[in-house]
């Protein structure tokens, strides 16, 4: 198995890093992968706004596993997948996060694979969406969320903006507006969607912009290490200056659920992401996130996925 660990927020750094991993052959940000390790390309895309594209295109003859690692940084990161098996099945969706957020994608050996990463700055979105009617919502449920995770099957518009991007350009010279184009239709389109499905839940946060950062510390204090015990609400609340009742009601607005819930649903998640890679026995998992008996992490593990670890694994 290939395995790719990697925690940047600049592209052209990811891309010298998989052509010295997977041993490309590099020429204007084209990266041919050699016979021996599969066939097809990877393609770095500097497009304007300082936003960039990584283009990905093969069949590898190994198994491979991405694992983006956490980076305190402020960008977002857009990824659209399809993968074809051996066996037709076609399997495709949109991931929308932070940089902050860690995940991991996974791909068999002989597995068509078509991804196209999108990365561009918060500083970046947010003026974008500052001048919109319905923007001020957006950064409320976008931009406030640091450890935003947003998934959805990918759809035949999706589908058939990544192929137009995929696909090789008869006319070179326009090759990058045409890519850029499609790009910012694939962010509106991504975002006019996010934005019906959260104004229905949408409600004014009655908060200042300096309680909203305190806020966000409070976030990164719980989530910073799941094998010890986060403090208390009356120990959360004096680290953001606000009364117990604020917070927890600022919390739950912001967040879209109550302090230990999100917590424990950050929790699971990192769980999950430790048994796919196969790298950690379940035991091993249950220590990392802080319990002290196997069985407590299974229980935990199966009221939140619906299945034991055990089931996950195998």
């Amino acid at each position: 198995m290939i395995k790719i660990e990697y925690s940047h927020t600049n592209y052209n750094n990811f891309f010298r890093h998989l052509a010295r991993l997977l041993h490309l052959k590099v020429k204007d940000n084209t990266g041919v992968l050699p016979s021996s390790v599969g066939e097809g390309s990877i393609k770095l895309i500097n497009l304007q706004n300082a936003m960039q594209v990584i283009l990905f295109d093969h069949v590898l003859k190994q198994d491979i596993i991405y694992h983006r690692k956490k980076a305190n940084q402020n960008f977002y990161v857009m990824r659209i997948d399809e993968a074809l098996e051996q066996t037709e099945n076609a399997k495709a969706a949109l991931f929308f996060s932070d940089a902050n957020t860690e995940w991991y994608y996974m791909a068999p050996a002989n597995t068509r694979v078509r991804t196209m990463h999108i990365l561009f700055s918060k500083n970046w979105l947010q003026e974008l969406l500052s001048i919109e009617p319905k923007g001020e919502t957006l950064i409320s449920n976008v931009l406030l969320k640091t450890t935003l995770y947003h998934y959805e099957i990918l759809d035949s518009e999706y589908k058939r903006l990544l192929s137009h991007i995929t696909q090789p350009k008869k006319d070179l010279a326009f090759e990058q507006l045409i890519i850029h184009n499609a790009v910012m239709f694939i962010l509106e389109r991504f975002l006019t969607r996010f934005y019906k499905k959260t104004s229905e839940e949408y409600k004014p946060i009655r908060a200042s912009s300096d309680e909203l950062q305190r806020l966000k510390t409070v976030e990164s204090e719980i989530l910073k290490d799941f094998s010890y015990t986060p403090p208390n609400i009356n120990q959360l609340s004096r680290m953001a200056a606000m009364s117990p009742s604020k917070l927890k009601l600022i919390f739950k607005q912001v967040f879209g659920m109550p302090v230990y819930q999100y917590y424990q649903k950050h929790r699971m998640q990192k769980g999950k992401a430790m048994l796919i890679t196969q790298k950690y026995s379940i035991k091993q998992v249950a220590a990392e996130l802080g319990y002290t008996h196997v069985k407590d992490f299974s229980k935990a593990f199966q009221k939140h996925f619906d299945q034991f670890p055990d089931e996950l694994i195998n």
